[in-house]
């Protein structure tokens, strides 16, 4: 009969116990410093390097120029008014072939540093219609976000019925100063 794992620890001296431990934590270490250590300070390196070559190339190009900021992010677009939005979404969806049921502007409210403004439209019409309006709305109004988008089956017919909530963002200094 095999002695168990158990039973042969058990059977060794206190000394190869303690060699095994050992080993064991340096082999778990070594892991450890492979894994979960080594490769993310390679990409931190790899990322500041890239960074301060940048900063170098941009100092290069245009001498007098500040030093760009490592957070900097471009501004965000301008965000349509609420009647240019109605026009825009309202040709959008009769390019689509759908029937807008209508639409009006909602609430305004700050959420996240921006102002949003939001817009509520019904409209008619297939699926696929809907879907593609609903991508052109996103690929021509960068400022517009869906924020809100019920879909029902129309009774007895092949259609759907959408209810679409829109949010347009500006950031709030902006929308402040046009008050």
């Amino acid at each position: 009969m095999k002695p168990t794992l158990q039973q042969s620890l058990a059977a060794m001296p206190a000394r190869q116990l303690n060699l095994i431990a050992a080993g064991i934590v340096a082999i778990a270490a070594a892991l450890v410093w492979t894994l979960a250590i080594r490769t993310p300070l390679a990409a931190l390196r790899l990322q500041q390097a890239q960074l301060a070559s940048l900063t170098a190339s941009r100092a290069a190009v245009m001498p007098g120029a500040p030093a760009m900021p490592a957070t900097a992010l471009p501004p965000p677009p301008e965000a349509p008014a609420p009647l240019a939005l109605i026009a825009a979404v309202g040709a959008s969806a009769r390019a689509a072939g759908l029937s807008v049921g209508g639409a009006v502007p909602g609430a305004e409210r700050s959420v996240a540093g921006l102002r949003q403004q939001t817009l509520d439209i019904e409209a008619g019409g297939s699926y696929g219609a809907i879907l593609a309006w609903v991508d052109d709305i996103e690929a021509t109004q960068p400022a517009v976000g869906v924020t809100r988008l019920v879909l029902h089956p129309a009774p007895e017919e092949p259609r759907r019925l959408v209810q679409l909530q829109l949010g347009a963002y500006t950031a709030e200094s902006k929308a402040e100063g046009t008050r």
